[in-house]
């Protein structure tokens, strides 16, 4: 039994989706580009938010925010213990050390 029927929902947007793929590669504008910009602006209003930063990965939003919020050495950032790596590496990185929280079992929050 599949969890989740992607081939189900590629037909619905695949096309729109391999459309939208091949105008990037074909601008080259992989950064800060049109579409990013776009994507920016449309995500701020869905969020009601004022700004929004497209980034290429988890890790790198991870890094915006310690940064943001200017944890560096001598701060202890609380991490789950059932995460991906760089959850607690990010954390490393900036100099601060990552503290390990048990997550509750029937909710994987802290």
């Amino acid at each position: 039994m599949e969890f989740i029927d992607l081939k189900a929902q590629r037909q619905h947007i695949g096309k729109a989706i391999d459309e939208a793929i091949l105008k990037v590669v074909h601008d080259g504008n992989y950064i800060l580009g049109e579409q990013v910009q776009r994507f920016e602006t449309e995500l701020a209003a869905f969020c009601g938010a004022k700004h929004a930063i497209g980034v290429a990965n988890g890790t790198d939003a991870l890094i915006l925010v310690l940064e943001a919020l200017g944890i560096g050495p001598g701060d202890a950032v609380i991490c789950p213990s059932f995460t991906f790596a760089a959850t607690a590496e990010v954390v490393a990185w900036m100099g601060a050390t990552p503290v390990f929280a048990e997550i509750d079992e029937a909710t994987y929050n802290i």
